[in-house]
């Protein structure tokens, strides 16, 4: 494997400081202020990218990503540190640095508590004011759908409607497969058209969570709709009923997609539907080989009751994201999904949020609506393939994975177009964010498993896994671009094992060995930053590392640890990665903006900390209280 030579490792400074449907119209009305504002972000899409996508032409809706000229665009939009989702998000919401929001990373550790503990950067407090607080704490309303940050989790972290982002499956997904044996002969109604006997399989989803039954069964019934004297099955009716008089929920044939769903109680007092997605994947004529993949089951999350109600009835059940692991399964020669599939998922997801914030501006009154898709973030993790020195190169796989980026920006293109489409822009602000761009990564680094080795980290095996023990000296919490690194210290941890006067020779051991480690002789490192120096960064909030730690571009820093002789570094398992440094121009945002009372201006650099102020000023309303001005 190749590799470019890096400098050596250096501390560096901070060197950036109710909708009606009508056309859009040109931007920058005579208001003052919007009459609602909607901030949407893209999460992942990144300022150099969309530049590359604004000259290949591949936004081709006329309200999407290219209809921003003579409205306000910024070229480099430029995240916090590190420019991980959580954190750049929770800053793009209140405006201020992490040393103030106190989100040191996607995750990390709460300085007091056992070194094992860890809190995940979408559910920690946010330690300041945010956008949707400040909006309601000066009497007007606010929805957020699905923006991180906002959960519902208590009063600081709920708007007046709103939708939460749905991680946990009440199913996982999986492929099934089945087989004559599988098919038992049942006598059709006259509704069911089939020029054979029927034949009909059940299979049994477990399901696990509040309010759903343990297990729950679906009816495939097998039908020869050809009357050509063979018997040939061809399609599928699914039913959730073992009679299909019932109504059925899909007739498929082969490359189709199918919901498979049921009705559960809902914790507000209501029912919601809990659904899947399937795609019949082969269907022999014999029924020797029926193999389909079954989706996770999900349900959307929202509330109050009413709004969650409406965004079912107009949206259906949350879909969820496209399903990578799948795709790798088929990458295995294994059953799963082509990549094909995967992009559909991905539409589908796309989609469905785009639903959703119709529903929300035609029964909803706001001043402000904040948004957010994940699609373009996710899909550039799997397939952001630009460097021969990535695992699995070749130039053949380079164009279907550019191909597949296209796509995805092509998507985000049309789905900001249909928002836009939901606003009458001679009154309303569209406003559109992301929280860190893309780069290709070649090599995963695991820290703690580089401590491990020179003794600085112990660990254990519990149940036949490998983690860090509670006794250990130190921990890292690594993701991406970047990592904390905490020292078990004595009266700050809980159970803590390190003397004060021992942690600053304790960081200065870890900062020398991650200063000297090389792959193939390149720096894996960037830059470090001893706790005290990380005011110059913003990122001086006790729950940061003692030491934080920057890769070098193309590497990925991980968690994992093993057994000794587990190695320290291997290919990369995803493509594309960020929470680099912020001067990198790859990890550049994008700020874009048109509508009512938007300036038309265009910048060459900005700030994401200054978008908070930026959108109470178009909803003519007070900043959050910590956040950064913005330079009218």
């Amino acid at each position: 494997m190749l590799h470019l030579r890096c400098g050596r490792v250096l501390a560096a400074t901070l060197l950036f400081a109710a909708c009606t449907p009508t056309g859009p119209a040109a931007p920058g009305g005579a208001e003052t202020k919007a009459a609602r504002v909607v901030l949407i972000s893209f999460d992942g899409l990144g300022g150099v990218m969309h530049g590359r996508m604004l000259r290949r032409g591949v936004y081709r809706d006329p309200d999407g990503l290219a209809a921003f000229e003579g409205g306000f665009t910024v070229e480099r939009a430029i995240p916090v540190n590190p420019t991980m989702t959580a954190v750049s998000h929770t800053s793009i919401a209140t405006g201020a640095f992490p040393s103030l929001t106190g989100i040191a990373g996607n995750s990390f550790h709460n300085s007091g508590a056992p070194l094992t503990e860890s809190v995940s950067g979408f559910s920690a407090p946010i330690a300041v004011e945010t956008l949707w607080q400040a909006v309601r704490r000066q009497g007007k309303r606010v929805g957020v759908l699905a923006f991180p940050g906002c959960d519902g989790n208590g009063p600081a972290r709920t708007a007046d409607f709103g939708m939460t982002y749905v991680n946990t499956p009440f199913a996982r997904a999986e492929n099934v497969r089945l087989e004559t044996k599988d098919f038992a002969t049942v006598t059709l109604p006259k509704v069911a058209v089939s020029f054979a006997p029927g034949r009909r399989a059940v299979i049994t989803v477990n399901l696990k969570g509040d309010g759903v039954p343990e297990s729950t069964p679906f009816f495939l019934t097998a039908l020869d709709t050809r009357d050509d004297g063979f018997t040939s099955y061809d399609t599928l009716v699914v039913d959730d009923d073992d009679d299909v008089s019932n109504g059925a929920l899909a007739t498929v044939r082969v490359g189709e997609w199918f919901p498979l769903s049921l009705h559960t109680p809902h914790p507000d007092g209501g029912t919601r539907t809990v659904g899947a997605w399937c795609l019949l994947q082969a269907l022999a004529p014999d029924l020797s080989v029926v193999k389909f993949y079954r989706g996770a089951f999900f349900a959307a999350e929202a509330y109050p009751r009413p709004f969650r109600e409406a965004l079912e009835a107009g949206a259906g059940f949350w879909p969820g994201p496209g399903d990578d692991a799948a795709l790798e399964r088929t990458l295995a020669r294994q059953d799963g999904l082509q990549l094909a599939d995967v992009m559909e998922q991905t539409r589908r997801f796309s989609e469905y949020f785009t639903a959703t914030a119709r529903v929300a501006c035609a029964r909803e009154k706001f001043q402000l609506l904040m948004l957010y898709q994940p699609e373009v973030d996710e899909i550039e993790h799997m397939m952001l393939l630009t460097d021969p020195r990535q695992p699995n190169y070749s130039e053949g796989l380079r164009a279907t994975a550019d191909a597949a980026v296209a796509s995805v920006h092509s998507i985000a293109d049309h789905a900001l177009g249909e928002l836009a489409r939901s606003l009458d822009l001679k009154h309303d602000a569209l406003v559109v964010v992301s929280d860190h761009g893309m780069a290709p990564a070649w090599e995963d680094v695991h820290i703690n498993q580089l401590l491990l080795r020179a003794g600085l980290v112990r660990t254990e095996q519990v149940d036949g896994t490998w983690r860090v023990a509670a006794s250990s000296p130190m921990l890292a919490h690594a993701s991406g671009g970047s990592a904390n690194i905490y020292v078990n210290l004595q009266g700050r941890e809980e159970n803590g094992v390190v003397p004060p006067a021992g942690k600053a020779e304790l960081v200065q051991q870890a900062a020398s060995l991650l200063a000297r480690f090389q792959v193939d002789g390149h720096d894996a490192v960037e830059g470090m930053f001893r706790h005290e120096q990380l005011a110059e960064i913003g990122l001086d909030t006790p729950n940061a590392g003692d030491l934080v730690v920057f890769m070098s571009l193309g590497f990925n820093a991980t968690s994992s640890v093993g057994p000794r002789e587990m190695p320290a570094h291997e290919p990369a398992s995803l493509r594309g990665r960020h929470g680099y440094r912020n001067t990198h121009p790859e990890m550049a945002a994008v700020w874009l903006a048109r509508g009512a009372a938007v300036p038309a201006q265009h910048v060459s650099e900005r700030s994401l900390t200054e978008v908070a102020a930026f959108v109470a000023h178009l909803a003519g309303v007070t900043p959050p209280a910590h956040a950064r001005p913005w330079p009218h």
